[in-house]
Formats: structure tokens, C-alpha cells, sequence
């Protein structure tokens, strides 16, 4: 049988449980997308990290992918030939500038051209439409990032614009949506949507549906910011604790508007005996948590991120 045309995987009618499932052989949807398509509802697979680097070749072109929250490029530097694409402008405040963040990835990595994109929007998807018909005639594309940055969105927001005749590839706030490669004939362009490249120390991979979509901002993010002094903490949602020192600082939340972010006592025994992650002396610096948002430190300040299992901290220079 052929391939979902919504996530890659191989399609199969014998069984109902298994991936790819469809009733009928007629079918080009598996079970799972349509589901997630019509109800929003998802059924949970394990894990995969199909190499997508052996796909590529030296002659190729890629798109890598990453959301602007996270800036997730720890793999780009593996690519000859790579665009850099910024996605879910939309959900970052207004005040942030496309110059500036050009500006601080040059710094951070070695790079062709970067494109800052809202696919929800619509913005600069004309941009990079017409960067892709200059470099990818005769030539495969690849679109590569981490699982949730949003390459299939953005994909699908091209075929919407310029496409004709290929279906929706199939988007959702899981992980692991995109099971296999897809290929896309686009306008004389072959496109490759890849799976996303899993990162196992995120939460994402241990959140239920409710946690998940609280997560996923859909909306302009709010900064949410404490004037701190002395010894404190603060606690976002469920997720992980942030205990804090220092003279002076500010801490700045860049997190979906669904999560509670408030003050705790240092007291207060949420997450004390847990995982722990300390970061001496920060200044002018993002702490970054995958998948959820970042932090913004002003001043030296001293942090203790306290956690469960399963959540990716990194440290960068302010990026706003």
C-alpha cells in the first residue's frame, strides 16, 4: 500500500491498533490523521528519529526550521546548503524586531540567508517562496527541524498560497505528527517534509493532550515580569520552579499565556527533592526551556531550575 499523505507512514488495513491503519485500501489518510484532522484527538507512538541526514546530500538544499522561542539550531551546522527559517512570528510581542533577531543569530551561527515566517499569518511566506524557486529548481529540498517547530504548518502554508494539487500534510500540537518523509511537487519544486527530530530530554515527550495544548501559545505572548530581590521563587504551572538570588534583577517569563507563573515561598516544598539545575552569576542572558519559552535575566542573578524528569535547559545571550 502507499504512504498517509498526512504523515508519511506507510499505510495498512489489517491492524486496527497499529500505525497507518486505515479501513479501507481507498483510503489515503491513516486513522491517526484523520482523527487529529476532524477531532484533535491523538493516539500516542513511540518515539521515532528516522535519519533524515543520510536523505541529504551535498547537492541538496534545506530549510531548517526552528521557532523563535527556542532557537533550536544545534544541528544546522551538519547541512552544506541551508536556509535558515524562523518560525511563529506571530506569537512573539510586536516589539521584537525581524533586524534584531537577524542580527543576533549571524552571531551564534554561520548561515546562507534567514527568514523570519508566520505561517498562521501568512508573513513572509512570499519571501521565502520566492528564495526557494531561485535556488531549488533541478535540486531536492529538504524542510529539517525538531519535532513542534512547525515545518509541516509552514509547508502546508505554501501549498496553500501556491500549490494545486497535493493534499494537506497534517499538523499538530503532538509530537512525532510527521511519522516519515513526504514528498511534495510544488510549482516544479520537489519539497521534503522529514519527521522532526526528536530531542528525548523535552517535555513534550511526557506531557497528556491538556499539558500540551496549555504549552502551545496560539496567541501574542505576554511577557510576565518580576522585579526581584534577595531570595525568592517562581513556579510555572506544573512544569518547573525557578528558585532565585540576587541584589537586584529582573525576571522576564516569554511563556504561552496559558501558564500560571507565579510566586512561591522558598519554602514551599513543590518540586524540592527533585531534578535540579544551577546557573551562577547570570547576566544578560536566556535561560531557555525546550519546547516552552525563555526566561530573560537582566542583572546577576543566581538560579536553581527544579524539575521533574524529561526537560532541556540551555543558557544563550539575551536574544530580545
Amino acid at each position: 500500500m502507499s504512504k498517509c499523505v498526512g504523515c508519511g507512514i506507510s499505510l495498512q488495513d489489517k491492524d486496527p491498533n497499529g500505525e497507518g491503519y486505515v479501513s479501507s485500501k481507498d483510503f489515503t489518510l491513516c486513522e491517526r490523521c484523520f482523527r487529529i484532522s476532524n477531532y484533535n484527538e491523538n493516539r500516542k507512538v513511540i518515539n521515532r528519529s528516522v535519519d533524515v541526514f543520510k536523505q541529504i546530500t551535498d547537492n541538496d538544499f534545506v530549510v531548517y526550521v526552528s521557532s523563535l522561542l527556542t532557537l533550536d539550531l544545534d544541528y544546522i551546522d551538519r547541512f552544506k546548503n541551508v536556509i535558515l527559517v524562523l518560525t511563529k512570528k506571530d506569537i512573539m510581542p510586536k516589539s521584537v524586531k525581524d533586524s534584531k533577531i537577524i542580527s543576533y543569530v549571524k552571531k551564534v551561527c554561520n548561515v546562507q540567508d534567514i527568514v523570519i515566517v508566520s505561517a498562521n499569518k501568512k508573513y513572509n511566506l512570499d519571501v521565502l517562496y520566492n528564495k526557494l524557486c531561485k535556488i531549488g529548481q533541478n535540486r531536492k529540498i529538504f524542510f529539517v527541524g525538531f519535532t513542534n517547530s512547525g515545518k509541516s504548518s509552514l509547508i502546508n502554508g505554501l501549498i496553500n498560497l501556491y500549490g494545486n494539487s497535493f493534499g494537506k500534510i497534517t499538523t499538530s500540537m503532538y509530537p512525532n505528527t510527521t511519522m516519515d518523509t513526504i514528498k511534495i511537487r510544488l510549482n516544479g519544486l520537489d519539497i521534503f517534509d522529514t519527521p522532526g527530530i526528536v530531542n528525548y530530554k523535552s517535555i513534550i515527550n511526557v506531557l497528556d493532550n491538556s499539558e500540551l495544548k496549555n504549552i502551545n501559545s496560539k496567541n501574542i505572548i505576554k511577557p510576565i515580569t518580576f522585579q526581584i530581590k534577595g531570595s525568592g521563587s517562581i513556579m510555572v504551572d506544573n512544569l518547573f520552579r525557578v528558585d532565585y538570588e540576587t541584589e537586584e534583577s529582573s525576571l522576564i517569563f516569554y511563556v504561552s499565556n496559558s501558564l500560571n507563573v507565579r510566586s512561591i515561598s522558598l519554602k514551599n516544598e513543590l518540586f524540592i527533592n527533585e531534578n535540579i539545575i544551577t546557573f551562577d552569576n547570570v547576566k544578560y542572558k536566556d535561560i531557555v526551556i525546550a519546547d516552552i519559552g525563555f526566561i530573560k535575566v537582566t542583572n546577576s542573578t543566581n538560579l536553581t531550575i527544579r524539575y521533574h524528569d524529561n526537560i532541556d535547559v540551555k543558557i544563550r545571550d539575551n536574544l530580545i
